[in-house]
C-alpha cells in the first residue's frame, strides 16, 4: 500500500511547487518528488470547460433559452452565452448559481460533467489526454416528488424526523448508485444490478439509505456499526432506535432474527434509468427505484421465522398483515409491482391513515 502526503510550498522568490512524499508501509522509506503545479492548473481549466459544456447541454435538454436560464440563475444572458462558448471561465459563484437553477448542488454539477467526460480521437476511440474532450449524452439527476409522500406529521411523531428526510435519503441513494453505474458503464462493464446477487443489491441499497437518512436527520440519528442492531442510533432523548429493511418488488422485508422495535421498510423495483417500469422478472431494468416506504413499531410476533433452503440460516420475515399495518409514507403508483393498482398495497381510500 502506498501513502502520499502532498505539501504546497510557496515564497516570494520561488514559484509554488508541490512536494509529494510517498512511502511504503513495510519500509517507511520516503521518496520525495517535486511536481510543477501547471499540470493541475491545466486539469482545473479542463474541468471548468467541461462544466461549461455541461451547462449548455443541460440547458438544451430542458428546452431553456439563454434568457430562461439567466432568469433562473440570476445572471445576465450574455454571461451565460460567453460561458457556454468557452469565452469566459465559469467562476465558483456563477457555477453554484447555475447549478441551483437546474435544481442541483454545485458538487452535482461538477460530478455531472466529470463522470461523463470521455477522451476520444477522431475515430471515437478512447485515448490519452492529448485527444479532444467531448461530453456524451447523460441522464439527468433522479429526483423524487413530494406528491408521492404522505403522513408527515405521524412519521415525525414516530421518529422525530419529517418525511423530507426520507426523500433526501432516497435521492442521495439514487445519486450514489448512478455514479457507480456511470463509472462501470464507462469501463464497458454491466451496471451494478447485473454484477451482484439481488440479495446483495438490496443490502447495498439499505446501507446507502441508512447513511442518507442519518445525514438528513439534522443530527437526530447516527449510523450504527455494520451488522449491528439498530441501524440508526438516536442522538437525542426520547427518540427510538430505528431499524431499516429493504426488499425487492413485492417481497416482504426480512432479517435474521425477529426483534421488536421501530422499523422503516423500503421496497424497490428494477426499472429503466428514466423510470419506465414493466412488471415481471424478464422485464426488469438495470436501475433501482424505490416504490414504497413504510414505518411503524413491530413486535417479535410480527415476524414469521423460517429456516428454508437457500436462506443463510434462520430468517425472520415481516408478516403480511403486520407490513400492511405499518404507515405508508412514500408510494409511487407507476412502480407498483402488483397486477392491480386497487388493493391493499396499491391505491387506498383517501380517508385511510395508511
Amino acid at each position: 500500500m502506498t501513502f502520499k502526503l502532498v505539501i504546497t510550498l510557496a515564497s516570494v522568490w520561488v514559484d509554488p511547487v508541490e512536494t509529494i512524499v510517498s512511502w511504503r508501509d513495510a519500509t517507511r522509506s520516503p521518496t520525495v518528488t517535486m511536481v510543477d503545479p501547471s499540470s493541475q492548473q491545466d486539469q482545473d481549466a479542463a474541468t471548468a470547460r467541461a462544466v461549461a459544456r455541461a451547462v449548455a447541454e443541460l440547458r438544451r435538454a430542458e428546452g431553456l433559452t439563454l434568457d430562461d436560464l439567466a432568469d433562473r440563475a440570476g445572471l445576465h444572458r450574455t454571461s451565460i452565452g460567453l460561458i457556454e462558448r468557452g469565452e469566459r471561465l465559469l467562476s465558483l459563484t456563477s457555477a453554484a448559481m447555475i447549478a441551483s437553477a437546474f435544481g442541483m448542488r454545485l458538487s452535482d454539477l461538477i460530478a455531472y460533467a466529470e463522470r461523463e467526460e470521455t477522451l476520444t480521437n477522431p475515430t471515437g476511440d478512447r485515448q490519452t489526454p492529448s485527444g479532444a474532450v467531448v461530453i456524451h449524452q447523460r441522464t439527468p439527476k433522479r429526483m423524487v416528488s413530494l406528491s408521492h409522500a404522505s403522513n408527515d406529521a405521524v412519521f415525525r411523531k414516530l421518529t422525530g424526523m419529517g418525511v423530507d428526510a426520507v426523500l433526501s435519503a432516497v435521492e442521495s441513494t439514487y445519486e450514489t448508485m448512478d455514479l457507480i453505474d456511470d463509472e462501470l458503464i464507462a469501463k464497458d462493464s454491466p451496471p451494478m444490478s447485473r454484477l451482484v446477487e439481488l440479495a446483495n443489491l438490496s443490502s447495498m441499497i439499505g446501507n446507502l439509505l441508512g447513511a442518507g437518512l442519518a445525514s438528513a436527520s439534522a443530527g437526530a440519528y447516527m449510523r450504527n456499526r455494520p451488522h449491528a442492531f439498530p441501524d440508526l442510533v438516536p442522538l437525542r432523548d426520547g427518540l427510538p432506535d430505528l431499524e431499516l429493511k429493504t426488499a425487492l418488488e413485492a417481497n416482504r422485508p426480512k432479517g435474521h432474527l425477529p426483534k421488536a422495535g421501530t422499523y422503516i421498510t423500503f421496497r424497490y423495483v428494477l426499472a429503466d434509468r428514466d423510470g419506465r417500469y414493466r412488471r415481471g422478472k424478464e422485464s426488469r431494468g438495470d436501475t433501482a427505484w424505490i416504490w414504497e416506504v413504510r414505518a411503524g413499531s413491530l413486535g417479535e410476533e410480527d415476524f414469521a421465522v423460517s429456516s428454508t433452503a437457500g436462506d443463510s440460516g434462520k430468517t425472520a420475515q415481516i408478516r403480511n398483515d403486520s407490513l400492511l399495518g405499518m404507515m405508508r409514507i412514500y408510494y409511487v403508483p407507476e412502480l407498483l409491482p402488483y397486477a392491480s393498482r386497487i388493493g391493499p398495497y396499491g391505491e387506498v381510500p383517501k380517508d385511510s391513515l395508511w
